[in-house]
């Protein structure tokens, strides 16, 4: 083979490996997102659940009342 046969091998080769690098860091960062989106989800609904007991507890005082 030619100097420019490996010189286009090695080139195709290092495409790839940096597209895979790419395509590695980008799943990262979007998996890293998604848990901390879910993280604050699980929070929201915590927090409103206890609103909602809260609010039961009220109505229920009320009405003993």
């Amino acid at each position: 083979m030619s100097n420019t046969a490996y010189a286009e091998i090695y080139f195709i080769t290092a495409m790839m490996i940096l597209i895979l690098v790419i395509c590695s860091a980008a799943v990262y960062f979007f998996f890293k997102t998604y848990k901390k989106e879910m993280n604050a989800k699980k929070k929201r609904e915590a927090k409103t659940e206890s609103i909602q007991n809260q609010e039961v507890e009220i109505k229920k005082e009320n009405v003993s009342s």
